[in-house]
């Protein structure tokens, strides 16, 4: 008998050894308190771009990986642009899936703020800062996201992988495209999560939870526009000012009404939640559109008020629905400015309109996670009016989804690029339990 027992135990301990570890229960309040204070040192990080300064970004996110014992490697583009990539590695069933963010903010004008710019202060339940919406607040839950899978022992089918660049508010030359240019076997990846669309209860329609995923998105033109005239004395004024002849050609651009088309992604959303809200979002993913960015002219620093410049020049950032063309559109522009004394010069084009499909694991898996954490909301793939890193890897073959997991009313997502930008903190933690919950699906198996 005392052999027999003796056998059976020693397979039972043989057996324990050799099984997959279980998965371990996630303190969810530990990530949220976590998450928070991290996000808080991120935002307090300068980032504006120019001039994208990512170095302590890059070492606050590398010293948390280390701590978790993620293997994470940096990469420098270019003096002051620093790469993150971090490692989970995985079974090799399946290419990887990134974990998509950019740590780099737009500008900011303090004196319109009511916090501080880079105070992270949190307010009635928001945290404030440049990048609080875009993006920092999602790489935080991205990042967080991760390391609930590295603590849940998961066992994995595929790699994940944590990206942060530089550069992509200036259409990424320094950040995902580098990476993709220099160190696509590293990344390689089958799927990419990226900033994208959001969760909203008025944002899409009115009095109902919504929650976007990005499949497509507009195509990003910026166009300079110059006139030419002659300088002299502001006593006399002639009509060779080449502000006033500017001035003229732009309202008779921005007074005509903005071209629109049939795109199957809004279709299919109106088919989903019949009349769309009226707001800037939702009028922008409708129509290409033009935004008039900066205007400049002027002789001397600072620009003297009684001298006539000899140039003045403006910029606009353009945003073409799916299916139009680049060239016909500087076409459009040309003809609506009906000068033909002015310059107009193509500053940047992104890459086309690239569809992700919505019939894959990883938009079920996003799609599943969202309704366990909020059972009364609908969830369609969207069009976004802004463009994004992940479009470059929709280019290589990726298939790439923007989304924000949280829910925000149209009001906050209007602070993105714009004053007093904020998030609520309590969404971080339902935001990263969806990421997490869509790993496992996707990288896990369950």
């Amino acid at each position: 008998m005392r052999t027999i027992a003796n056998l059976v135990g020693g397979l039972l301990a043989i057996l324990l050894v050799s099984a997959p570890a279980r998965a371990q229960q996630i303190n969810w309040t530990q990530v949220e308190q976590q998450a928070t204070a991290t996000l808080q040192q991120y935002i307090r990080i300068n980032t504006t771009d120019p001039p994208s300064n990512t170095v302590k970004s890059a070492d606050l996110l590398e010293s948390i990986f280390k701590r978790e014992g993620i293997p994470v490697t940096r990469y420098v583009s270019a003096p002051g642009k620093a790469i993150i990539l971090a490692r989970l590695k995985g079974s090799g069933q399946g290419r990887p899936i990134l974990l998509l963010n950019h740590m780099d903010v737009v500008p900011a004008d303090a004196s319109r703020w009511r916090e501080g710019v880079f105070s992270g202060t949190i307010l009635n339940g928001e945290m404030w800062g440049r990048g609080a919406m875009d993006m920092k607040g999602l790489g935080v839950i991205e990042l967080y996201a991760m390391l609930a899978l590295k603590r849940s022992g998961v066992h994995l089918t595929r790699d994940v992988l944590f990206e942060a660049d530089p550069d992509e508010e200036i259409g990424g030359a320094g950040g995902a495209r580098w990476m993709i240019a220099h160190h696509w076997a590293e990344l390689n990846p089958e799927y990419v999560l990226d900033e994208g669309a959001f969760g909203s209860r008025d944002l899409y329609v009115p009095n109902k939870l919504v929650f976007g995923i990005s499949v497509e998105e507009k195509r990003v033109v910026w166009i300079r526009v110059t006139a030419t005239g002659v300088s002299g004395h502001a006593s006399q004024p002639t009509d060779q000012n080449p502000n006033d002849e500017l001035v003229k050609a732009l309202a008779r651009l921005v007074s005509a009404p903005m071209p629109t088309g049939s795109v199957a992604i809004i279709n299919r959303m109106k088919a989903t939640l019949g009349t769309l809200s009226s707001n800037k979002f939702m009028n922008a993913i409708q129509h290409s559109t033009i935004a008039l960015t900066t205007m400049k002219a002027g002789e001397g620093s600072p620009a003297k008020v009684n001298v006539i410049p000899g140039t003045a020049d403006a910029t606009l950032d353009c945003r073409l629905l799916p299916g139009v063309n680049p060239a016909g559109w500087v076409a459009l522009i040309t003809r609506r400015l009906d000068d033909p004394k002015l310059k107009v010069d193509v500053m940047y084009q992104s890459e086309g309109s690239t569809l992700t499909p919505t019939d894959t694991p990883m938009y079920h898996a996003l799609e599943s996670a969202i309704r366990r954490v909020h059972p009364d909301a609908t969830v369609v793939p969207v069009l976004v009016p802004y463009g994004t890193d992940s479009n470059t890897f929709r280019e290589h073959g990726a298939k790439s989804y923007g989304l924000y997991p949280i829910i925000a009313p149209t009001e906050l997502v209007n602070t993105m690029h714009g004053d007093n930008e904020r998030m609520p903190v309590a969404q971080l933690k339902p935001g990263i339990q969806i990421v997490y919950d869509m790993l496992r699906q996707v990288a896990g198996g369950k």
